[in-house]
């Protein structure tokens, strides 16, 4: 019991440290700007692959029509 209440003082402590560094927030910060740009360019490509999807699917369905 004592063990689980001195883990606990100590991911407190070291998780209020953190958070109150400005290395860690300026560490987080580029990397949150890395990850948003990469999810961006992420969109982007899968948008591009969705059009060009569908627009394929139409061409075979009026080509199956024909």
């Amino acid at each position: 019991m004592f063990q689980r209440l001195l883990n606990f003082w100590v991911q407190s402590f070291v998780t209020e440290r953190l958070l109150a560094s400005k290395t860690f927030n300026q560490v987080a910060a580029k990397t949150h700007h890395h990850v948003s740009h990469l999810t961006n360019k992420g969109q982007q490509t899968s948008s591009t692959f969705m059009k060009a999807f569908k627009e394929n699917l139409e061409k075979e369905r009026l080509s199956a029509k024909k």
